[in-house]
């Protein structure tokens, strides 16, 4: 969420640096011995000598079909100088992979490592703590690890996403990200390839264009800066801050890709200065394979959009506002196989624009792993303008949830301006750990409302949530007034703590007057017997001769 720091959308920005190869700064080095970035263009390659190019090359991640293709691992030297995590070693199918370390809000440092494989291998972690209990999430994978002495081993089959807690302490665990093999990488030298390298590259703003590929190798590290002229684009927000030209964005942009194995490092920014990633009127966008870190503000964002694919995309951002994913007045929108740690919403669809601005509609959040350290995990969550419907969030894991104050919970319905909520579906959820409130449906005034009456919330369905952890959350419906009515809402096959929801004390709901059409339904069985009982009273009438 929890509103936002900046919308950044119709504004002058320097030009884009298109058609360029980022030379890796181990290439170059200043005057003083410091890594500087030299920006090669395109049309001098061929002039360059035949060893440079050779260098150049050679330092590119090995592509599928080279000597690599035939291996089940592959993975990525960090660039020279970063820091290594002083908790884990992690090997892969024999491999040393690179483990780093982000800020995280609760604990930390928290670490991390990525590396990509096929068919089955052994991964091995090594600690410097002393081994007693050992979980890997979520629970629902349901990996058996090896524990001796000071290591744990597992076998992996398939890219997962995965964190590992030692000793029943999340202060600092390891988040493990083994992703698929990488199937056709772009051409570096293309003049539609903003290309990094490996390396570590200080970047200010990219704009590309229609047809365009920014591409973050293996090994490479993006890392956000605001050059001494730039100027802000906002001199005070909400917060009385500064805000600059987003990182990475486009407006209007048709086939724009974002995408990699690399790593955006926006914790040099001051807090709302940039919003990571900003898709506006744009379609047809695919984000990527890449680990977003730190980021100041909102991280993958899109307003006016269509046709938007976030896919395996991992973050870890410890500052407020740093909303995960934020779906706004766009449509067809899928967000798959990712896992997002932020202090602020992580998944959330919004219409931040009244009509005639376009309706959020037909999205789906599916397989994705939550780490929610404060706001709320899935959902609809304030700014809600213009309607939102057909919108879907399927097989989520919330591995923790720590959502409290306000209106935040794990899985919200959250309605601030005049707009409609209708066909909002939660299926298949599994919480892990939720420490105060599961569910929210709500209609009110906040902060972050702009509209002067409020709206509406029709067809919510909660089916097949599966509840663990020690504490047994709240589930709230709570609409605004008799014109501004909560409806409809299905809670079906709901379990806390193995124990199937059946009434509203069993679910210890919390309700006011202003909700209609409630139904709550244990599960499947409960649902054959209701449907037997119908029979049954049915065949009885058409037997009674008074009938």
């Amino acid at each position: 969420m929890i509103g936002a720091p900046n919308h950044p959308m119709s504004r002058t920005r320097a030009r884009a640096r298109v058609g360029y190869l980022y030379r890796s700064p181990q290439e170059g080095k200043d005057a003083k011995g410091k890594e500087s970035m030299k920006l090669l263009p395109l049309s001098r390659l061929s002039t360059l000598p035949l060893m440079v190019m050779v260098l150049m090359l050679s330092s590119l991640p090995s592509l599928p079909g080279s000597s690599l293709a035939g291996d089940a691992v592959i993975t990525y030297s960090a660039p020279q100088g970063e820091k290594e995590s002083e908790d884990y070693k992690v090997d892969a199918g024999g491999k040393p992979v690179f483990v780093y370390t982000a800020p995280v809000l609760r604990g930390g440092p928290a670490s991390f490592a990525y590396f990509d494989f096929s068919g089955s291998i052994t991964v091995s972690v090594a600690t410097t703590r002393k081994i007693g209990t050992v979980k890997i999430l979520p629970t629902s994978y349901a990996i058996k690890p090896t524990v001796s002495e000071n290591r744990v081993s597992f076998t992996l089959s398939k890219p997962l996403n995965l964190t590992i807690e030692l000793n029943e302490s999340i202060e600092r665990p390891l988040h493990l990200f083994a992703n698929p093999l990488e199937a056709d990488r772009p051409d570096p030298t293309s003049k539609d390839v903003i290309y990094f390298g490996p390396g570590v590259h200080e970047v200010t703003t990219l704009r590309p264009k229609s047809g365009q590929t920014v591409y973050l190798a293996g090994g490479a590290i993006l890392r956000a800066k605001i050059p001494p002229d730039e100027k802000p684009v906002q001199e005070k927000n909400w917060r009385g801050n500064k805000v600059w030209a987003a990182l990475i964005e486009t407006g209007g942009a048709k086939d724009v890709k974002v995408r990699g194995r690399g790593i955006l490092d926006m914790g040099p920014l001051p807090w709302h200065a940039r919003t990571a990633m900003w898709f506006g009127g744009s379609t047809d966008i695919l984000v990527e394979g890449i680990v977003i870190l730190d980021a100041p503000a909102w991280v993958v964002a899109m307003h006016n959009s269509k046709n938007v694919v976030v896919r395996n995309v991992k973050q870890i951002c410890a500052r407020e506002n740093s909303d995960g994913i934020d779906i706004c007045n766009s449509q067809d929108v899928l967000v798959e196989d990712c896992f997002l740690r932020n202090n602020d919403d992580e998944v959330c669809v919004k219409t931040i624009s009244s009509p005639p601005a376009m309706e959020s509609k037909n999205i789906v959040v599916r397989r994705c792993v939550v780490w929610n350290d404060r706001a709320r995990g899935l959902g609809i969550t304030s700014e809600t303008r213009a309607n939102i419907s057909n919108v879907l969030f399927k097989d989520c894991d919330i591995i923790h949830d720590f959502s409290s104050g306000g209106e935040c919970s794990a899985l919200a319905v959250l309605v601030s301006d005049s707009g409609t909520m209708s066909d909002i579906r939660f299926e298949n959820i599994r919480v892990e750990d939720s420490r105060n409130t599961l569910v929210n449906c709500w209609i009110g005034a906040d902060m972050w409302g702009h509209d002067k009456t409020r709206g509406h919330i029709k067809g919510v369905t909660f089916k097949d949530i599966l509840v663990t952890g020690k504490t047994v959350p709240v589930m709230k419906l709570n609409g605004c007034d008799d014109k501004h009515l909560i409806d409809d809402v299905r809670i079906e096959n709901v379990r806390i703590q193995g124990s199937p929801i059946r009434s509203a004390e069993t679910a210890k709901l919390q309700t006011n007057a202003y909700v209609r059409g409630l139904a709550i339904v244990a599960g499947p069985d409960e649902i054959q017997k209701s449907a037997n009982k119908v029979s049954e009273d049915t065949a009885r009438k058409l037997a009674d001769p008074q009938h």
